[in-house]
């Protein structure tokens, strides 16, 4: 009978031991001597007082994280800068990149490359680290989801632009600069209209000389009329010398 019973105690503390989990480690107390030693000194010791972290504090070092620019992101931001000087690129459209397929993406950049525009896509943190403290800041508002770049050296990089951008409904052009100018793309389209910008320039030179010469005529003609009133003034009061 007893190794009936022992068999059965063996077996159920097996199954009890079995049964409990590895995860939750069961709780040991502290050791006698070191309860004793703290109720002793309870009465000289003072409360201390619990400080639990807030979410506000998680929250504001995360958020402070995010702003800062990693050493690599910098690394980056250097590298295009350098890139867009040496490249001396004047034209730049910036556009909402939409999904593409990768070869349809590839086979449209060398499309673009040989009409003497590139494609790129760094990121919107990137291009406005690299627009910051420059006339094109006012740009951070364009990158908003997936934008791309489109890099122009000549003038005339704004048609190929437009008209590039007329064929793949995956780039839509959002505004396009030149130098420091910031141009809408009612702008751009309206300077599309002309047969060159030669002709543009040339006309706006012919503006700015006319406008020129009418404000010297403007500015010569009062001291004129002034000349020719104080000669009258003069030969008047002459003329009554004589006379008396």
């Amino acid at each position: 009978m007893l190794p009936l019973t022992s068999c059965i105690v063996r077996n159920f503390i097996y199954r009890s031991i079995r049964h409990v989990s590895s995860k939750y480690p069961r709780p040991h107390p502290r050791p006698y001597r070191r309860r004793l030693f703290e109720a002793a000194l309870a009465p000289i010791l003072p409360e201390g007082r619990q400080i639990y972290p807030t979410l506000v504090e998680p929250t504001n070092a995360t958020q402070k994280g995010s702003e800062e620019y990693k050493d690599i992101e910098l690394a980056l931001v250097d590298h295009v800068r350098k890139w867009i000087q040496k490249g001396e690129f004047r034209v730049m459209g910036v556009c909402q990149f939409l999904p593409v397929n990768g070869r349809t993406l590839w086979l449209s950049k060398n499309q673009l490359r040989m009409q003497g525009v590139e494609l790129r896509s760094y990121g919107n943190r990137i291009m406005r680290k690299i627009f910051e403290g420059t006339p094109l800041q006012s740009l951070n508002v364009l990158f908003v989801g997936t934008n791309c770049i489109l890099f122009g050296r000549e003038i005339e990089s704004i048609r190929t632009i437009v008209m590039a951008t007329r064929k793949l409904p995956w780039v839509i052009p959002l505004a396009i600069t030149c130098d420091s100018r910031i141009i809408s793309m009612d702008e751009a389209k309206e300077l599309c209209t002309f047969p060159s910008f030669e002709d543009v320039r040339a006309e706006t030179v012919g503006v700015l000389q006319r406008s020129l010469s009418d404000t010297v005529l403007s500015i010569g003609r009062p001291t004129h009329d002034l000349i020719n009133i104080l000669d009258c003034v003069r030969s008047t009061n002459e003329n009554s010398r004589t006379d008396l």
